[in-house]
């Protein structure tokens, strides 16, 4: 059977899917009305007026344009206040219709792929706290696919995944992507540390809230004398963080940077640098992750992306494997803390003590975190089994515990846990 990956841009405004078939590399991204030329699914639902029907993206525009219902956008803003819609006299929940929206636009998918050669779905957001990851997995409990072949990411690590699958030479200087599709302009900075082994990268994220959308600053008028005031803060603002930094690329993503009309900005952007414009670089880089994770590939090993979700550290325990020692890997840096999660059991060599080896990926110095399992019963060496799990409560805070086994039938377990919270700050 052949098989899938999507990468999906859940996002406030317009949602955008892109696919592609895991042997074959090549990307293709789809419309909300089956047009691959109209990219993009408009993140809003249509209840019809005086029946339980719903419309979505397009369509449901087109519905309410007609006054045949009501229309409902910033799907994400209500999930994440909770905030109950009522609509028609009665009450809402806006998660089921986020999930009635995702589900929706989710299927089609199935008119270029089956839904069960799906392998990797990755569904990226412009930010993952615990409230947005809540949402995000009552969403994914409604589809059909596994929710182990899952994973959710925020645009940060998206650009990366989608910087490494370009041309080298495009990334050997610092990329900068502008954002002009929500109320205000955005911007990610990715950088590379080529001095470390692997080489890590990281994004800066800057927002301008004073940068608006023209539909929000100016109304539906674009006079030519605001495209010129408007081109102008924009043209000041992105020279001033210009100034002292090596960028190499430009991506101009969003509604906002359509038309011709910041020709002052784009003539500074070109000056020796790459411009390039576009809607769906968060859904191609989710699809690239994807394909990434179901079959990692050479520049995985080589390169490894640090976001702020991301743990910055190794952490992993000496012992005997085999009758040689080695260094057994506890929890990788760069894996997302809330997915980071391990259990070893192992027999303890000697005494009453248990080290975790700390290795910051930054090149800072390794230490160790010793364990002392206070009251742990006298028994010889070799003779205590213990279970060790780790959790994380943030990408800096791991929490250890350790709990007591015994030894077969020779020493009981004295039910004695062990907890221990140890800090990443590097």
């Amino acid at each position: 059977m052949t098989e899938y990956v999507i990468g999906y841009d859940l996002n406030e405004n317009v949602s955008q899917i892109s696919f592609s078939e895991i042997h074959d590399g090549r990307l293709k991204a789809v419309g909300g009305d089956g047009n691959d030329e109209k990219l993009g699914i408009p993140t809003v639902l249509c209840k019809r007026n005086g029946v339980n029907q719903w419309y979505f993206g397009r369509e449901a525009i087109t519905c309410a344009n007609r006054g045949d219902g009501t229309l409902v956008g910033k799907l994400l803003s209500f999930a994440i206040s909770g905030a109950r819609l009522e609509i028609e006299g009665e009450a809402y929940d806006p998660i089921d219709l986020l999930i009635l929206f995702f589900k929706r636009s989710l299927n089609i998918i199935s008119a270029y792929v089956n839904p069960e050669s799906v392998v990797k779905l990755v569904i990226t957001v412009d930010h993952l706290d615990q409230t947005m990851i809540d949402i995000l997995e009552k969403i994914v409990a409604a589809v059909s696919i596994d929710r182990e072949n899952i994973v959710f990411q925020t645009y940060d690590e998206s650009i990366y995944y989608y910087m490494i699958h370009q041309a080298s030479d495009l990334w050997q200087n610092n990329v900068m992507v502008f954002d002009y599709s929500t109320d205000y302009m955005k911007s990610y900075e990715l950088w590379m540390n080529r001095n470390t082994t692997p080489v890590v990268g990281f994004v800066d994220y800057v927002g301008y809230e004073h940068i608006k959308l023209p539909k929000f600053m100016i109304g539906e008028e674009f006079s030519d004398n605001k495209e010129e005031s408007l081109d102008e803060l924009i043209l000041q603002t992105i020279r001033s963080y210009f100034a002292g930094r090596s960028i190499g690329a430009v991506y101009l993503i969003g509604e906002g940077f359509e038309g011709d009309w910041f020709k002052n900005t784009k003539n500074f952007l070109l000056m020796g640098r790459h411009v390039f414009q576009g809607k769906n670089l968060y859904s191609k880089g989710a699809c690239f992750c994807a394909s990434d994770k179901y079959a990692p590939k050479e520049i995985n090993r080589s390169h490894i992306f640090l976001g702020k979700d991301k743990l910055k550290a190794n952490s992993g325990l000496k012992m005997r494997v085999n009758g040689k020692e080695e260094y057994v890997v506890l929890v990788d840096a760069g894996e997302t803390w809330y997915d980071a999660e391990n259990a070893l059991e192992f027999i303890l060599e000697e005494g009453n003590s248990v080290d975790i080896i700390v290795t910051p990926l930054d090149g800072g110095r390794q230490r160790t975190e010793e364990i002392v399992l206070g009251g742990l019963p006298n028994r010889p060496n070799r003779a205590t089994r213990l279970r060790l799990e780790a959790t994380f409560e943030s990408d800096v805070k791991m929490h250890i515990k350790i709990s007591d086994l015994g030894f077969g039938e020779f020493y009981i377990s004295s039910g004695k846990v062990w907890e221990r919270d140890i800090e990443f700050k590097l």
